[in-house]
């Protein structure tokens, strides 16, 4: 008997083979389709994670891998309704507009595929996948840049992944299986399967120094595809990173905590001054991503509260940051540039996007009310035993609070004459901030309520 986990691979299985046929309508809405069922599908899945885990089999979830089921599952949907009035814009392709619904299901289902498996080695092929299938996509437009930034993308994220199959070799060979729960090694073997992981899905994560493939990937690739990358796949590779990390604590290799939250803090740190000195604004949302990222690594390696913390951020990042792409690709299409320094009067000339991006830039640098800045707080309060973390963080946290904010606040005032924005391309990215603040809102109250 199909169990209900299953369904998440059915349906975006589905989308893909039906988005092959020939119908331009048959591809857009057997894509929201699926994507819709997959959402309504990880709602419930996490409303039955909160009472237990589930497993099935090769599956299995928990409250932690049931929260990235539905951030990947509700960004399908935003980039899946967001496709339709962005592939109007595009003018020439290098992978065909016949391919891209296809290729969107195939990248949604490799990043589900990942965040259900209970066995880190099927985990490894879910993300070599995804990598595959997401390189494609950045390549959708016929531009230089697209195709180099793809190309790096490939190989530096293949290497890196190369890298991480060393770690899961490890944990094969030593723990005699690779169900994450199960695995128990020694403090060495558990330090060195960590040590490989770190650098493998770092990688994919973004963490620094392996960090090189993000700005280019983020900047070059579609709106939708950005938003999928920054909203849903670093998480993904965050949580896969996550299971060995509990392996190696399980197996009493406590220094991963120092080492795993220090190369959070180096690349949130990093990320925060870069951010400083961006002109693009695409490459600006892709060095927040990279920050944030590093925060909620920190906040992982802490453990208790602090990791709750880390995945309350993310929740907060995957939809705000999915409304700063979207928005982004209303810019271009208005302004027919990247450039902050050529994007003006936001708020007057548009009727959603401005508002988007002036929320959006709050819930990514964790302004209140969005729930963002709970969690940074509570990781920040759990770094202090380690001073060098804290005020890695706490610089990171400021600088990238007062820069992104500067950049998005020159982009949003003055005046522009500007290309007319389909009201439906405008309210979608509004549509996912929106939510980002009304989940926010909800842990006030829960907050309050509590207390």
């Amino acid at each position: 008997m199909i169990g209900l986990l299953w369904f998440l691979i059915i349906f975006p299985l589905g989308g893909a083979l039906l988005s092959l046929l020939p119908n331009p309508k048959v591809k857009e809405s057997s894509t929201l389709f699926a994507s819709l069922i997959t959402t309504v599908l990880s709602i419930y899945i996490i409303v039955k994670a909160l009472r237990g885990d589930i497993a099935e089999g090769w599956m299995f979830v928990d409250i932690y891998s049931a929260i990235i089921i539905l951030l990947i599952s509700c960004v399908y949907l935003l980039s899946s309704a967001y496709s339709v009035y962005f592939l109007k814009t595009v003018k020439e392709t290098f992978i065909s507009v016949d391919f891209y619904y296809s290729l969107l299901n195939l990248f949604a289902l490799s990043m589900l595929f990942t965040a259900v498996s209970a066995n880190i080695g099927l985990m490894w092929i879910g993300l070599e996948t995804s990598t595959v299938v997401s390189a494609l996509l950045i390549v959708l437009e016929k531009k230089k840049a697209g195709a180099e930034a793809a190309w790096r993308y490939a190989i530096i994220a293949s290497a890196g992944m190369g890298i991480a199959l060393l770690s899961i070799i490890v944990i094969q060979f030593v723990g005699k299986t690779l169900i994450w729960y199960n695995v128990r090694l020694s403090p060495f073997a558990a330090s060195v399967a960590l040590a490989l992981a770190l650098v493998g899905f770092g990688t994919k994560i973004g963490l620094f120094p392996m960090h090189t493939w993000l700005p280019d990937a983020h900047g070059s690739a579609p709106p939708p595809i950005s938003a999928m990358l920054s909203a849903t796949l670093l998480p993904v590779a965050l949580l896969t990173y996550f299971r060995i990390f509990s392996i190696a604590i399980a197996s009493r290799a406590y220094h991963a905590v120092g080492l795993t939250a220090f190369f959070g803090a180096i690349t949130a740190l990093v990320a925060s001054i870069l951010i400083i000195q961006q002109q693009n604004f695409k490459r600006l949302f892709a060095y927040s991503t990279m920050d944030v990222m590093g925060i909620a690594v920190a906040g992982l390696a802490f453990g208790g509260k602090a990791a709750e913390a880390s995945f309350l951020l993310l929740i907060v990042h995957a939809f705000a940051k999915s409304g700063l792409f979207f928005g982004s690709g209303n810019i271009i299409a208005a302004y027919k540039t990247k450039k902050i320094e050529n994007v003006r009067g936001l708020l007057n000339s548009t009727q959603f996007t401005g508002i988007t991006m002036v929320l959006g830039a709050f819930a990514v640098t964790g302004a209140p009310p969005f729930a963002s800045f709970i969690a940074e707080l509570v990781i920040l309060s759990y770094s202090f035993k380690m001073p060098l973390i804290t005020a890695m963080l706490a610089i990171s946290i400021f600088t990238s609070f007062l820069a992104l904010n500067y950049h998005v606040a020159k982009m949003s005032f003055g005046d522009a004459k500007i290309n007319k924005i389909p009201v439906g391309a405008e309210i979608i990215p509004f549509l996912s901030v929106a939510i980002a603040l009304v989940f926010s809102l909800g842990v006030w109250i829960y907050i309050e309520v509590m207390l």
